[in-house]
């Protein structure tokens, strides 16, 4: 079966994690696959590295416009004789999407990672309902939202849930038995993008230290907001309390160096460092939105708070820091949901029956 993954975004996120690693598995279990990326984009970069089979292609929001680059992709992909083809953001359905379809590729599905409603346009009911053939959601959260407007863009059955998958042996938790220290150290990691909301962050570890609760937060990630949250943080007089860790490229072993992992995003699919955290061994504390509750369960491996409440949210890390043995029972919880739910093995039999339904 030769399978086409095809992601136009040029930064770095959890999609384009999603179709690196998919492309190293499913060619690793025997499937021809060949990655399409943008030129000079980061995924671009990392496909390079790993000499994966590869095509680059420049694609802009009006490319779908511009019938000689449809033309293209649809001689690469009868020439390549693909079969399935996975797109990754709504540009490449309009692109790619319409491409494959006039190619004759028999599966066309859009993955759609991001829990945010999706417009009922003329054209959007066009590409859902006559060229896309499956949709894959990495969340149930995110399904419901393509729905909410849209109750006939698709039949329920060919909107598939997959969450991202962890491969474990990489994120094995390092301690296990209370917290690592006297002072407890908390850490976050995304994209520095109003998306993930450190700002509350910040507001977080200004309450905590008028309690005089001894902390430092490790905040990892690079990003267009980071200097105005440095900013935020001086005005806030917390430098003291956070360290912004910039890009890391070794995730285990920056998480493994924390004892509780806080999540402020404004929404997520099934986001892949909260994942990693889990399988960690790490309790979370997070935001009541979005898909969090499907990856977190209150007082389970981890506290859900509602969403802007910073008190409460610092209130939370004060319970965990003044009972170790939570810390030790949520980070366990974690990984053990990581293990019997969220594995890359799960993730992989989940995606093939999706691709051979």
């Amino acid at each position: 079966m030769n399978i086409c993954l095809f992601n136009s975004c040029n930064s770095w996120g959890g999609g384009e994690k999603w179709h690196f690693e998919t492309a190293k598995n499913l060619s690793r279990i025997g499937y021809n696959v060949t990655l399409c990326a943008q030129p000079k984009s980061a995924l671009a970069n990392k496909i390079v590295a790993e000499k994966l089979s590869h095509s680059f292609v420049k694609v802009r929001p009006r490319s779908f416009l511009n019938p000689f680059k449809i033309f293209l992709l649809v001689r690469l992909f009868r020439a390549q004789q693909i079969d399935v083809i996975i797109l990754a953001l709504s540009s490449d359905v309009k692109l790619a999407g319409i491409a494959a379809k006039l190619a004759g590729v028999p599966k066309i599905i859009y993955r759609k990672g991001s829990a945010v409603v999706v417009r009922n346009t003329w054209l959007n009911r066009l590409l859902y309902r006559k060229v896309i053939t499956d949709i894959i959601t990495n969340s149930e959260e995110i399904k419901r939202k393509l729905l909410e407007r849209n109750r006939n863009f698709k039949p329920s059955s060919k909107i598939h849930i997959l969450y991202n998958g962890v491969e474990l042996s990489k994120f094995s938790p390092l301690h296990a038995n209370g917290h690592s220290g006297k002072t407890i150290i908390l850490g976050s990691a995304g994209r520095m993008v109003k998306q993930k909301g450190q700002h509350f962050l910040l507001e977080i570890a200004k309450i905590l230290k008028e309690k005089n609760f001894d902390f430092q937060l490790k905040i990892a990630g690079i990003g267009p907001l980071l200097l105005p949250l440095k900013k935020q943080a001086a005005k806030l007089n917390v430098t003291d309390k956070v360290e912004f860790c910039g890009f890391v490229d070794d995730v285990p072993a920056f998480l493994n160096n924390l004892d509780v992992f806080l999540l402020t995003s404004l929404h997520e699919g099934s986001s892949n460092i909260l994942l990693e955290a889990m399988a960690c061994g790490k309790p979370v504390v997070a935001f009541n939105i979005s898909s969090i509750p499907e990856l977190i369960s209150n007082d389970v491996n981890g506290y859900l708070v509602g969403f802007g409440q910073c008190e409460q949210f610092a209130d939370k890390i004060l319970e965990l820091a003044n009972k170790p043995d939570l810390i030790t029972e949520f980070g366990k919880n974690s990984r053990e949901l990581s293990s019997n739910k969220f594995s890359l093995e799960h993730s992989l039999v989940r995606l093939q029956e999706i691709i051979l339904s």
